[in-house]
């Protein structure tokens, strides 16, 4: 699969180059160049389907050939290893539960996913990679949890002080290893001014990859 920058001021990429470098040189966010519509017994049979045999065949598009469709199979397994259940509130409307996972965060998900793809493509780079992560609670968590122990990976959490419940702070706070969590006096928005300026910051991204984590993971 091929990416772009939604800019369209950088050049086209891979999957594998889109998860490393998380933003655009151009600073856009990379999109797929063409999605393949799932074929229509995708749907008659979704039924028939594990929740691992749905996710394969959703995105095994997007990330082939970068990642083996083996390694694939063993990165969703990984990642879909909590219940979410579709729970039906009445008649017309059902809801998605994705609270169920290890930080009770709904971005447990795509965390996961991500940490483990990052992890497949840096294991044998000997490049460290720096996530950088905003937060309000329950993305830094998650992040840190589908992160934490990941080779080559290094996660910085900014959170502002006193505006995190006190399990989510235990949750950023109590990790160690290649999670480190910064206290920042001051509100969200500062956070993610403070992370948006790292990306912008010519000097900083020259000496160190920077792969930006939160609302885009």
């Amino acid at each position: 699969m091929t990416y772009y920058s939604l800019n369209k001021l950088a050049p086209n990429t891979t999957f594998k180059e889109a998860v490393i470098k998380g933003l655009a040189p151009d600073k856009g966010l990379y999109f797929p160049q063409s999605i393949t519509p799932l074929p229509k017994a995708f749907f008659e049979n979704i039924d028939d389907l594990s929740y691992t045999e749905i996710a394969f065949e959703a995105i095994r598009q997007f990330v082939t050939p970068d990642i083996p469709e083996s390694v694939l199979k063993a990165i969703i397994a990984e990642t879909l290893a909590f219940d979410f259940p579709v729970v039906q509130l009445n008649e017309n409307i059902s809801t998605l539960e994705l609270f169920h996972g290890p930080t009770m965060a709904f971005k447990d998900v795509g965390a996961r996913f991500m940490a483990r793809c990052l992890g497949f493509f840096n294991k044998d780079n000997t490049n460290l990679v720096t996530v950088l992560v905003a937060t309000s609670g329950d993305t830094g968590g998650a992040v840190a949890n589908g992160f934490l122990g990941v080779k080559g990976v290094n996660v910085v959490i900014l959170y502002p002080s006193g505006k995190v419940s006190d399990i989510q702070e235990k949750q950023l706070t109590t990790l160690g290893q290649n999670i480190n969590a910064l206290e920042v006096q001051g509100t969200f928005d500062d956070c993610q001014d403070m992370v948006k300026r790292a990306f912008l910051d010519d000097q900083l991204t020259s000496q160190m990859q920077l792969k930006i984590g939160g609302a885009h993971v």
